[in-house]
């Protein structure tokens, strides 16, 4: 009895400071946009999940301020070279769409999943019409591939996710930045458990 007490403390110190790290800020990382694939393969979809999407339409999206990664980084208290690293990734194309929920998804648990991305350093291709969701308690992030299959990494992904974070989730609302460039995605937060955003770009 003793022993199963103790063990399970020790998992639960483990467990915790684990959730420690990740809550940490990471760094923004240096990457490239999302790459179009193209060639012979076979995408299979995923089974047994039921995800609602909401259509959204486009005339409610905004252009990405110029200075939106430049108050992104700041506020992280990172150097200027992270600034300039990110405005390299926020495209002149690039759009964006806060909405108000209720509940809104929480800012901690949001970064825990932007953190828990940059930190695994990992190359993704992304069918067409497929998504990536990552969940934490209150909040579920979300990286969408449009129109056809792209090859990107899940570093692009949290930085992505850091601007929504900062745009959106840091002043109580769900956020969605879209590209309507070639290879057109999405990436943002919801709320966990509702139905993602989806527009039409093609």
């Amino acid at each position: 009895m003793k022993l199963s007490v103790l063990l399970s403390f020790a998992v639960g110190i483990v467990a915790a400071l684990e959730s420690d790290k990740l809550s940490q800020l990471q760094p923004l990382k240096r990457t490239a946009r999302p790459s179009e694939l193209t060639g012979d393969f076979t995408a299979h979809p995923a089974r047994g999940i039921a995800l609602t999407t909401r259509q959204e339409s486009r005339a409610a999206l905004q252009r990405v301020p110029v200075d939106a990664a430049e108050s992104v980084v700041r506020r992280r208290g990172e150097s200027l070279t992270a600034v300039r690293q990110m405005r390299r990734q926020v495209s002149a194309s690039d759009f964006y769409e806060c909405s108000t929920t209720s509940p809104a998804p929480n800012d901690a648990d949001c970064q825990v999943i932007a953190n828990s991305l940059k930190a695994s350093s990992e190359d993704i291709v992304v069918a067409q019409n497929a998504c990536l969701t990552f969940s934490f308690a209150t909040c579920q992030g979300f990286f969408c591939s449009l129109c056809g299959t792209l090859q990107t990494s899940t570093d692009f992904i949290g930085n992505q996710l850091d601007l929504v974070e900062g745009l959106c989730v840091a002043n109580g609302q769900s956020g969605t930045i879209v590209s309507d460039q070639s290879p057109q995605w999405d990436a943002g937060f919801v709320v966990t458990g509702s139905g993602l955003p989806s527009y039409d770009v093609c």
